[in-house]
């Protein structure tokens, strides 16, 4: 049985039992459990879902203006619902909220680092080509355990922006390392009974268009 802050779809009924049930849940947990349901909606990608999620997050921020634990992840999250909508410019301003949020309360993480740079690239948005290889490469540097698919995007970006920029040999550095973390089948970083986590199961096709265009 699905957990009642995991639903998929969001009908009238599934909206007045998630608020009946969230209504006697512990005050301290309930902003989680918005971000945990828009989440599992956004995940269908489903225009309703997406409409809902929405919703939700933004109940985060408006009634629980000081829970900082559920900050970042509720605005990374409103990102990747534009994202989808292919509004990269609100995506773009939640990713870049997130990010600000994030050095303000660095104990949660979020991928919007990521999400940013991936935008900025799709959308050709180059003004913010110096922020994102700033951002990339001290992410680079930073001693944390990053799996192939991170390191795939991570790598990609970094390629566009030095074709860009026509550094062609820093570009022809980076896509091979984007190449080599894309094609690699285990991930030797963390618990070995967990290998396939995090590896590039489904590349993304326009980042690869990109990245192979120079």
């Amino acid at each position: 049985m699905t957990d009642w802050y995991r639903r998929k779809t969001w009908t009238k009924t599934d909206e007045d039992e998630f608020f009946a049930k969230l209504g006697r849940a512990r005050k301290d947990g309930r902003a989680q459990y918005l971000r945990i349901q828009a989440v599992n909606l956004i995940d269908t990608k489903e225009t309703i879902q997406l409409a809902a999620a929405e919703m939700l997050l933004n109940k985060i921020l408006t009634e629980y203006p000081e829970n900082r634990i559920e900050k970042s992840s509720t605005l990374n999250a409103l990102g990747e619902i534009y994202k989808l909508r292919k509004d990269f410019d609100k995506a773009l301003g939640y990713f870049k909220q997130s990010l600000d949020f994030e050095k303000e309360f660095p104990n949660v993480r979020t991928s919007a680092y990521l999400n940013f740079s991936e935008i900025v690239v799709q959308a050709e948005k180059t003004a913010f080509y110096d922020e994102v290889e700033n951002l990339l490469t001290d992410e680079i540097q930073k001693e944390t355990l990053k799996f192939p698919f991170q390191n795939y995007i991570i790598y990609s970006v970094l390629a566009i922006i030095s074709d860009f920029k026509e550094d062609l040999a820093k570009a022809k550095y980076y896509f091979e390392l984007a190449e080599s973390n894309a094609t690699t089948q285990i991930n030797t970083l963390w618990n070995p009974q967990k290998k396939k986590w995090g590896i590039v199961k489904e590349r993304k096709e326009w980042l690869d268009k990109l990245t192979k265009r120079k």
